[in-house]
């Protein structure tokens, strides 16, 4: 990593405060930035409050020219403010220090929510002493600015304009809830130069559905939701502006050394970094074997499963000769890509080696998703041979000696009925209990609209190769879905790039209608799909599908943008068939006739799964805020953990080892459909980290608040038209938030059930609507 620099090494400057919350957004300001003006000789401030060190040393990695300089806090602590329940309560006064950095003649301030989208060099050559864009709403004839861009020149940094804002900061004259924006606004009181709007578009200047004017050369996501925390209804058009230039470190690192070597990085020290760091082996800090491979996961976790592979490759060419650990790396690199003959022949040079318990288990994998079930039994039996109590070569041997993928899947069957194809998750003995009843839900809902005498189960994440397509051309018709397919990184392929492992040229073969039913885009905020193999996928299907449902519209605005515009109408809204299920007449799940029992258990489901995008830094506040809600509960209310997965079991663990708090378990990955239906209708209220601990009990009537660490738990509740049932992780008072809701829950149990029968009914209508529709023509 290079060392900061200390001091002006320009006499023009762009500038940013940055904290960690806000880093993210800083990122991608920084990438956009950087590769639409990378000839600008300017120096970029970051201003700080004191940044976690992981963070600087990836800024450092990204712009090696990059000036961190502290602000003082204190002094605004002297500012007369607003409300403090808001987050920017100081933190926006911030920005205020530009005007204490000496040395520039000209300073442009970004704010971290922005993405750069076209040159912006002109800002630094206006040649006035101050300009900003009016803000966009009563901006009162001009004179309110938007204070997420300033240009200003040295007149303004020689302490006196400082000085005049300390006095209007400290003396509350100003809008106190605009912060530094009221602040600035009184100090110029309209006596600066508007800028066009096209230097400081916000967000809210677009209609829902929208795109920015082609002219935009600044984008900012000014408002509470934020393009890497979700995002927010309506704005994914311009939500995709912002996550183009989302990239990977190592394909903006690539694309600068590219930029380099055509001479177009404005700082030589810079440039000299990127040519260094932005080939297909990583610098000096990376290089050997350990640190490729390191290098590699870091690759392969950030989904950038083609670039992994490249680095591999790379080495190996580089070396000669690769040993035993880098084989079976690469050879689970090749299997994220779908080289599938180049993976078994990696992982086969370790079948002698010490690790041979793990080149079985590679091979047997391998072999499953290429539907050779001989092989996958024969390579795992031989791990498990070496191995015995090796847990993911037993769940790899059950999957491959079933029957049929959908085997343990039971469903109500009508005699009379057609019979179709149902490619789904299918998940290993002790899976995600969501997942174990996602896949009889979509059968139950699609036997209810149009008898299905029997069905056809294709497991998504095995090859759906020739053999596969000719089966399912004898059913009369393909449902795909059921979950969050929309999603690179579960069991990732490089044929469609998402979790259905599908080539173009089997799509092509299908004879049979096709529908996607009920289908997410799952992403957390911070991922992305890598390339356009998953986009170009995603097109082809959605022109060969009759029917593209997908179930929360959320996941309508990011798809329908990722397409061409001829397309995105043909995606349509078909909620998740869980939420449903208890108005299925005749199924396992049907409402009892007669409930007025009162309730006294809440169940609490907490997910474990990608922590560090769940709870980032913060699970120590989190998990003692959840204690605070379960204390809150005491005498209230019997709070039990509601496990869908075996992690899920950890946060009883967690409470009891951290703040000594005893809470029951059920785990419903165990328990079997009839148990856990049972269990969810009689409890009182579900407090859910994971989606279908919402969509489950809500499907059979049982009240639900969400722990919101995915944005589709925040579309779910908004499609439902109830946003006030879920509550964000990150709440700051979230153990007596939770308290509230349940209590008043617990209060008025009939109320609330009728508010969920409600919301139900209006999603059964919806589903039974849509699925008619396309059943109909089958």
């Amino acid at each position: 990593m290079s060392t900061p620099v200390t001091g002006p090494t320009h006499d023009r400057a762009f500038v940013a405060f940055v904290d960690d919350n806000y880093f993210p957004g800083f990122v991608v300001l920084l990438k956009s930035l950087t590769l639409t003006n990378p000839d600008v000789a300017a120096d970029v401030v970051v201003l700080h409050d004191g940044l976690a060190p992981a963070n600087v040393s990836r800024a450092m990695s990204l712009r090696p020219d990059l000036r961190f300089v502290r602000v003082d806090a204190a002094r605004y602590e002297r500012y007369t403010k607003g409300s403090a329940a808001n987050y920017l309560y100081t933190k926006a006064y911030y920005i205020l220090d530009a005007f204490r950095l000496q040395g520039y003649r000209t300073i442009v301030t970004l704010d971290t929510d922005m993405v750069v989208l076209d040159r912006i060099d002109d800002l630094l050559t206006l040649g006035v002493p101050f300009a900003a864009v009016p803000q966009f709403f009563d901006s009162d004839g001009g004179r309110k600015l938007n204070s997420g861009l300033l240009v200003f020149d040295d007149t303004y940094t020689d302490g006196t304009f400082a000085a005049r804002l300390d006095a209007i900061g400290e003396s509350g004259e100003y809008e106190l809830e605009r912060h530094d924006q009221g602040v600035i606004t009184a100090a110029l009181d309209g006596d600066y130069l508007h800028l066009p709007r096209r230097y400081n578009w916000v967000k809210r200047a677009t209609r829902r559905g929208g795109v920015p004017p082609q002219e935009t050369a600044i984008l900012h996501f000014t408002g509470k939701f934020k393009p890497w925390d979700g995002g927010e209804h309506g704005y994914a058009r311009l939500e995709a502006l912002w996550h183009q230039y989302d990239m990977s470190d190592a394909a903006f690192l690539a694309a600068c050394a590219r930029l380099a070597e055509q001479g177009m990085i404005a700082d030589p020290l810079a440039a000299t970094s990127y040519k260094a760091r932005g080939g297909a082996v990583p610098d000096a800090e990376v290089r050997g074997a350990t640190g490729v491979l390191r290098h590699g996961a870091r690759l392969r976790a950030e989904g950038d499963f083609a670039g992994a592979v490249a680095l591999l490759e790379s080495h190996a060419l580089e070396v000669g000769q690769v040993d035993t650990a880098y084989a079976l790396d690469l050879a689970t690199s090749y299997r994220a890509v779908s080289r599938y003959d180049d993976a078994a022949v990696l992982a086969a040079t370790a079948l002698s080696s010490h690790r041979a318990s793990e080149a079985h288990l590679s091979l047997a994998e391998t072999a499953w998703v290429v539907r050779d079930l001989d092989g996958a039994r024969g390579h795992s039996r031989a791990a498990l041979a070496l191995e015995p109590l090796r847990h993911k070569a037993r769940l790899v041997h059950a999957r491959a000696a079933r029957p049929a993928p959908d085997a343990e899947v039971v469903a109500t069957a009508d005699p009379a009925g057609i019979t179709l194809s149902h490619a789904a998750f299918y998940v290993d003995p002790l899976g995600n209990y969501g997942d174990v009843l996602l896949p009889a839900a979509v059968r139950e809902v699609t036997t209810h609209v149009r008898g299905v005498a029997g069905w056809h189960g294709v497991h998504v994440h095995q090859l759906f190769d020739d053999a596969a397509v000719d089966a399912v051309n004898q059913t009369s018709g393909l449902l795909v879905g059921g979950g969050g397919l929309f999603l690179p990184d579960t069991a990732p392929n490089g044929n469609s790039g998402w979790q259905w492992n599908v080539p173009d040229a089997s799509l092509d073969r299908l004879t049979v209608p096709l529908a996607l039913v009920a289908v997410g885009y799952n992403l957390f905020p911070g991922q992305e799909f890598q390339g356009s193999r998953f986009r170009d996928s995603l097109t082809r299907v959605v022109e060969r599908a009759q029917f593209v449902g997908l179930r929360n519209r959320g996941s309508i605005e990011k798809v329908r943008a990722l397409l061409p515009a001829e397309l995105a109408e043909r995606v349509s809204y078909l909620p998740c068939p869980t939420t449903v299920l208890g108005l299925l007449p005749g199924t396992a799940y049907t409402d009892p006739a007669d409930d007025a029992a009162e309730r006294d258990v809440v169940y609490l489901n907490v997910a474990y799964d990608r922590s560090a995008l769940r709870f980032k830094d913060e699970y120590a506040a989190f998990l003692a805020q959840i204690d605070a809600f379960v204390r809150g509960l005491a005498g209230v209310a019997r709070v039990r953990i509601a496990a869908h997965t075996i992690p899920d079991e950890r946060i009883a663990v967690d409470l009891f080892r951290e703040h000594g708090t005893r809470v029951g378990v059920d785990s419903f990955f165990r328990l079997g459909i009839a148990e856990t239906t049972r269990l969810y209708r009689e409890a009182a209220l579900v407090v859910g980290m994971r989606g279908h601990a919402g969509m489950i009990p809500f499907g059979l009537g049982t009240p639900i608040v969400s722990l919101v660490s995915h944005p589709k738990l925040r579309y779910f509740l908004e499609d439902i038209g109830r946003p006030e049932w879920g509550v964000d992780v990150s709440e700051r008072h979230l153990g007596a938030r939770l308290v509230e809701l349940s209590t008043a829950v617990l209060d008025d149990q009939a109320r609330f059930r009728g508010e969920v029968a409600d919301a139900r009914q209006a999603l059964y209508a919806t589903s039974v609507s849509a699925l008619r529709a396309f059943l109909a023509t089958l």
